[in-house]
């Protein structure tokens, strides 16, 4: 999997935003399908939305709302913020909903 972290960069009028890295980092990850079922829309059916969760293994910091992962060929952007567990040593983990419409 390649993560591509948010950076922070100034245009021409010195503006600053963020945006995904151009350069993309090679990362273990755990990915596993969420049920989404949302019969409220109008475009079931004709639209879908493709939703993972996600857990980095050994990245030793938390991705910012415009980083964007590439996994199996595919562009994937961050789904809200990250849900934090703060357990153990074992057990403490930052997991991401990653999406692709």
């Amino acid at each position: 999997m390649k993560v591509f972290p948010e950076t922070v960069t100034i245009d021409e009028d010195g503006n600053k935003f963020t945006k995904p890295s151009t350069v993309g980092v090679l990362l273990k990850a755990v990915v596993q399908p969420v049920s989404v079922v949302s019969p409220d829309t109008q475009n079931v059916g004709f639209e879908t939305t493709t939703k993972y969760r996600l857990r980095l293994v050994g990245y030793p910091d938390l991705l910012g709302a415009q980083s964007q992962v590439e996994w199996r060929g595919k562009r994937y952007v961050l789904d809200g913020d990250p849900q934090i567990f703060s357990g153990s040593t074992r057990t403490a983990r930052a997991e991401y909903v990653m999406l692709r419409k």
